[in-house]
């Protein structure tokens, strides 16, 4: 059994006081609070640079760099990001129709960057960490107590356990699994039995018998049109464009940062891995062949970053076999050969429909009844649409490949592996080589989908697809293949994709050792199954007075499969529990027939029913039947995977009343994105849930406190108002490190509802040996605050005309930058399409971000265009200071790659953000709170002043508006003002507007304000009164200062103080 070890550290807890202090309203816009894009209010320019200097500290310019540059040693100094950029290539730029569905990805994490122990400011740091570790460390011992120790019952010390208590720890855990498996608990679906009549004879024949009729002639000419296709079709979306080309805010923090996906998949693992399958309705509606964005996706980790300029796939023979012949492609070598995307796209392709389902389908209705290993997949984790590639067969011919020794005695197996890195190793399986050699089995090696490259999550450059079988075995990211004389031993050969019995239950011991490599528990070829799509989850169909007359007729609806390239043959629906069966009538894609009898597709079905018999009916149930007039078993037998679960899809009416009508509403057995439809957990998971929730320490922890822990060396996590100290658990962690460190330090019901989704008893014994505390009072009110106004935002369509999204990030170009000073360039960006708008409200701000290998790195500013309607032309401005490396530190990481960015290349952008708006004569929208003043007084400093620049703007070219501006402008020297031309020339026009720079280290010259802003300048020149308010942004020391001094002027937060 693995080593899943934890251990937590000694944390009081939140004191009383700061408990006190906590943040009422859980505002994102009171001074210092993060928001939930991490950025502190009120804190601009620094953000680049991610520690707090003084104010007065120098910071080199681009002359200055230049002149580091060229006597620096690159192979010996740490590297910056500026020396990544120029050595890396940008395919994406080169060569963009490859690309389409993909960003440009730095191959650098910004830890490895600034955190390089070369940088002396990063020395400093580690022994300032080690002094105060120490520090703490002394006072922990002094003060220790047996009591203190065990008030939570879980380990406290900060120290490795010694061996007697990590003998104990294994020891509880295997108990647990002991216990675990002697859990019985099987919850059987119910049954009814409705009737329905079959309305009036006429001329021999009912209305019932005369559409049945109808349908089954109409059913019958559609299967003998069925037309063999020759794979060389073309998919019905081939001359639409790649429509995905925003990046999700969800992806923003993880490995796979530059994949744009479609909005309309449901994620079902939380953030990151994405495991996604789209609405029911939405992919039965979207046709017979699925448009890519609706694709269920299936990853187990981070999608590799491949280019299809430089990958290359390695063919090998095992276990002593010889190549038949020699290669037509490449050259064979003793360790085999590579084949490059070059070669293998040369070859003849052909391009097919083939339906795709993963083993896991329709798992959640089975964790229903018994919790399995898997995560809840609905109904909806099945796809068709067309791959294009060629066969393997023709692929192994040319690599040279096909072993001599093959004959119809050898048994051999072909294997498949990926490029994704995993924590088990990498995804990797095989099948038999006589399947993949058969040409009537089209198993082949697909670059395009739809007609289009790949995107990455479905394999891009290239992946194996193998008609007939479960998703599972077609690996994507292919990068080596190789035939031996035994079959797989990878991780996820052997203890993935099986249907064990059901005494198995856990996935350790003796039994569990010989079922998972059992051959016969692997699932290779699709099962058959069915699903019902309308009536949907919660449909209401309102039952007026002629609701009973023969003609009223509702249409029933699904999809069904099977595997092994055979047809579908029949599908039937039941209104009274399976007693008696109505036929559906089935319609395939266009050319679905394959050499005469395979069917690699799915197919749609329909059954028109009198409204009067679903009235009477508690159950609408589906079945399918294939060739060999074999049809799905009734009920669900659970399995320890929770795999190929096909029994009969079972839907149930129930019939209210509402506002005098009789309303037939409909429950499916689970909804894949909540927690409706009939199936409820079974007794035994409710009884340990409650459990968890009640057995916690009594701790509490604060937002603020919370918020601190988000490192890889210092991860809290919350987890149903729990809070956890997860640092341990980095290392073991199944779904990796970044699928916990992306929630780390963060107070979001979201959390909940990702670790909820996918994790089992096991799961939940290891979280709760970690747990210190609970979340406040307040805390728990701010999540929900959160969770309403996401589920608002959600509810809301994207405007079409508007180039920025607030959840989801779109690429803009580059086209244009102008340098204001040494270290400050005004540069201008373009929307994909011109007619696009920014329209951003003032006040607000927008977030620019850039790929790594680890997630964006990302900044808030404030565009100084467009800010008047009458200015929108798809461009906007960002004006940025560039923070160069020193000797002493790597530098600002974003205004870096943006210095080094060339015109035509792109980056992207998010929004908009911030909590304040401008909406005119005095009037401002904070939080939703409207607040209106007469004058307002603005403290900038640095790059601060570009949402102070946007402000005073949108004030004085606006007709009519009187509010008053008092301006105090602080910097280091002259040559850090920025914009001072435009905002001196709007302070000489207009009266309302008062402007006064403040300089710390002012030239001979200089005859304005010197020093720090401070309570002086204050006092001097803004405005106290009921009617004046104060909006702060600027770097933290100086923001920090006048916050203080402003809340002793008389100004209070959140309702005359108020912070960008």
């Amino acid at each position: 059994m693995p080593n899943y070890s934890t251990k937590t550290t000694t944390h009081p807890g939140s004191s009383k006081e700061e408990i006190s202090r906590e943040n009422d309203s859980g505002s994102r816009h009171r001074f210092g609070s993060r928001n939930e894009e991490g950025r502190r209010a009120g804190f601009a320019g620094w953000n680049d640079y991610d520690r707090e200097h003084d104010i007065d500290e120098v910071y080199e310019g681009r002359e200055d760099w230049k002149e580091l540059e060229d006597r620096r040693d690159k192979a010996n100094d740490p590297l910056t990001i500026r020396d990544v950029m120029a050595e890396q290539k940008d395919f994406n730029f080169v060569h963009p129709s490859l690309h389409v569905a993909s960003r440009f990805v730095l191959n650098v994490t910004e830890d490895e960057i600034k955190n390089d122990r070369r940088w002396p400011i990063v020395q400093k740091k580690k022994a300032e960490e080690e002094e105060e570790r120490q520090r703490t460390k002394g006072e922990e011992k002094d003060g220790q107590s047996e009591g203190a120790a065990s008030d939570s019952g879980i380990s406290t010390s900060s120290e490795p356990q010694d061996h007697n208590d990590k003998s104990k720890k294994d020891s509880e855990d295997q108990e647990f699994l002991r216990n675990r498996k002697r859990e019985g608990g099987d919850e059987r679906a119910h049954r009814a039995q409705p009737s329905a009549d079959n309305g009036e004879q006429k001329d021999g024949l009912s209305s019932t018998e005369r559409h049945l009729l109808h349908h089954l002639q109409q059913e019958s000419e559609h299967m003998v049109s069925l037309q063999s296709n020759d794979g060389q079709g073309v998919s019905p979306f081939y001359e639409q464009p790649y429509r995905e080309i925003c990046v999700d805010e969800a992806d923003q923090n993880s490995p796979d940062n530059w994949i744009p996906r479609s909005k309309d998949l449901m994620r079902m693992t939380g953030q990151h891995p994405l495991n996604g399958e789209p609405v029911m309705e939405e992919l039965f509606g979207a046709g017979l062949v699925t448009p890519t964005s609706l694709h269920y996706v299936r990853n187990h980790g981070a999608v590799p970053r491949l280019d299809f300029e430089t990958h290359q796939v390695h063919f090998s023979l095992h276990d002593g076999l010889e190549p038949l012949a020699k290669a037509r492609l490449g050259e064979w070598t003793q360790d085999g050969q590579h084949l490059r995307m070059q070669d293998i796209v040369s070859l003849p392709t052909i391009n097919i429909p083939v339906t795709l389902a993963c083993d896991g389908n329709r798992r959640k209705e089975m964790n229903m009844i018994r919790r399995s290993k898997g995560f809840d997949w609905g109904p909806g984790a099945v796809s068709n649409v067309y791959w294009k590639g060629p066969l393997l067969k023709d692929v192994l011919e040319a690599a040279g490949i096909i072993p001599k020794q093959r004959s119809k005695a050898d048994r051999l197996f072909i294997h498949f592996e990926g490029a994704d890195e995993l924590q088990e190793g990498r995804y990797a399986t095989s099948i038999p080589l006589e399947h993949a050699l058969d040409p009537c089995n089209d198993v082949l090696l697909a670059h395009e989908m739809n007609d289009r490259p790949l995107s990455p999550d479905h394999g891009y450059p290239i992946r194996v697809i193998i008609p007939g079988f479960v998703g599972g075995r077609c690996v994507k990211w292919l990068q080596k293949i190789w035939i031996s004389t035994k079959p797989n031993d990878s991780h996820f050969h052997v203890w993935d994709n099986r249907v064990l019995p059901e005494f198995v239950t856990e996935k350790d011991g003796p039994f569990a050792e010989a079922m998972f490599r059992h051959p016969d528990t692997a699932c290779m070829e699709q099962n058959l199954n069915s699903i019902v799509v309308h009536p949907r989850q919660d449909e209401e169909l309102v039952v007026e007075g002629d609701a009973f007359a023969p003609a009223k007729t509702y249409r029933i609806e699904g999809y069904a499969y099977d595997g092994g390239g055979h047809m579908v043959q029949k599908v039937e629906v039941s209104l009274d529990g399976g007693k008696s069966w109505l036929y559906a009538f089935r319609r395939f894609p266009e050319r679905a027939l394959r050499h005469g009898w395979k069917f690699w597709t799915w197919c749609h079905w329909y059954c028109d029913v009198q409204i009067a018999s679903m009235l009477g009916a508690s159950e609408i149930c589906v079945r399918a039947w294939n060739v060999f007039k074999n049809t799905q078993p009734d009920d669900i037998t659970p399995n320890l995977m929770g795999m190929m679960n096909n029994a009969i899809y079972r839907v149930r009416p129930r019939i209210e009343q509402a506002h005098g009508k009789t309303i037939l509403t409909f429950d499916h057995p689970v909804s894949s994105n909540s927690d409706r439809g009939w199936m409820k957990p079974s007794v035994t998971d409710r009884i340990k849930a409650v459990e968890q929730k009640a057995s916690s320490p009594s701790k509490s922890f604060t937002r603020e406190e919370i918020e601190k822990h988000n490192s890889d060396e210092d991860c809290w996590i919350v987890v149903n108002d729990k809070v956890y100290d997860a640092t341990t658990v980095l290392e073991w962690h199944p779904g990796g490190a970044h699928a916990i460190l992306g929630v780390a330090g963060k107070c979001d019901y979201s959390t909940s509802e990702q670790y909820n989704s996918i994790h089992d008893d096991y799961a939940n014994h290891k979280l709760q040996e970690v747990c210190i505390g609970s979340v406040t009072d307040k805390a728990r009110q701010a999540m929900k605050a959160q969770q309403e106004r996401r589920a608002k935002e959600a509810s809301q369509e994207d405007d079409p005309t508007l180039g920025l999204r607030k959840h989801r990030w779109t690429p803009v170009t580059l086209t244009d930058r102008v340098e204001l000073s040494d270290s400050s360039v005004k540069y201008t960006f373009s929307f994909p399409e011109k007619r696009q708008r920014l329209g951003l409200p003032p006040g607000k701000h927008v977030l620019l971000g850039f790929h790594l290998r680890d997630k964006m790195v990302f900044r808030s500013y404030t565009p100084t265009r467009p800010i008047m309607p009458e200015e929108e032309d798809g461009t906007f401005d960002l004006v940025i200071k560039t923070y160069f490396p020193s000797e002493r530190d790597a530098g600002g990481t974003l205004s870096n790659v943006l210095d080094c960015l060339k015109i035509g290349e792109k980056c992207d952008v998010r929004g908009p953000t911030g909590e304040i708006a401008y909406k005119g004569d005095g009037v401002f929208d904070v939080e939703g709170t409207e607040r209106r003043f007469d004058t307002v007084n603005l403290v900038a400093g640095g790059t601060g002043v570009t949402p102070h620049y946007q402000l005073v703007c949108r004030i004085l070219k606006s007709r009519n508006d009187e509010t008053k501006i008092n301006m105090l402008y602080a910097n280091r020297s002259e040559d850090g003002i920025l914009l001072r031309e435009e905002l001196e020339e709007l302070a000489e026009k207009h009266e309302q507007f008062t402007l006064t720079h403040v300089l710390s280290k002012p030239g001979k010259k200089w005859q304005g304000e010197t020093g720090h802003a401070g309570p002086e300048q204050f006092n001097k020149y803004f405005a106290k009164d009921d009617s004046s308010a104060c909006f702060l942004c600027g770097p933290p020391p100086l923001v920090k200062s006048a916050h203080e001094s402003l809340v002793k002027m008389g100004f209070e937060d959140e309702r005359s103080l108020f912070a960008f």
